[in-house]
C-alpha cells in the first residue's frame, strides 16, 4: 500500500506537503506512511482516496486486473450482465459454447 500512496500521489503531481496540508498532518507524516513505516487510519486512508481521485482497491493494488470495465465494448458488458443471470448449469452450458466457437475460428 505504502507504494501505492507515493505512486498515485506522483501521478497526480501532488507534493508530499501539499497532502500533508490538506490532511493537517506534518510533512514526515506522509513520508512515513510512504516508506511503510507508519500505518493509517481508515479515515484518513478514505480522505486521501478523495484527495487523489482514487479508490481504496487503487491503493490496495487490487484493481490491476487483466481487463478493466473501461476497455469492454457495449457488447461485451451486455453480454457478462446476462451471463450472471443465468443458472450455474445454464453458465455452464454457455461457457462450453463459447470456447466451442473459439476453437472453431483458430
Amino acid at each position: 500500500m505504502a507504494e501505492n500512496l507515493r505512486k498515485y500521489r506522483e501521478r497526480k503531481g501532488i507534493t508530499q506537503k501539499q497532502l500533508a496540508d490538506h490532511l493537517g498532518v506534518r510533512d514526515n507524516t506522509i513520508s512515513s506512511w510512504e516508506k511503510g513505516t507508519n500505518s493509517i487510519d481508515i479515515s484518513t486512508l478514505l480522505n486521501i482516496c478523495n484527495f487523489l481521485e482514487i479508490n481504496l482497491d487503487d491503493i490496495y493494488g487490487i484493481s490491476d486486473k487483466k481487463i478493466s470495465p473501461v476497455e469492454l465494448t457495449e457488447d461485451e458488458l451486455a453480454l457478462i450482465s446476462n451471463f450472471r443471470k443465468l443458472s450455474h448449469d445454464n453458465k455452464m452450458k454457455v461457457l462450453g459454447m463459447v470456447e466451442l466457437k473459439a476453437a472453431e475460428d483458430v
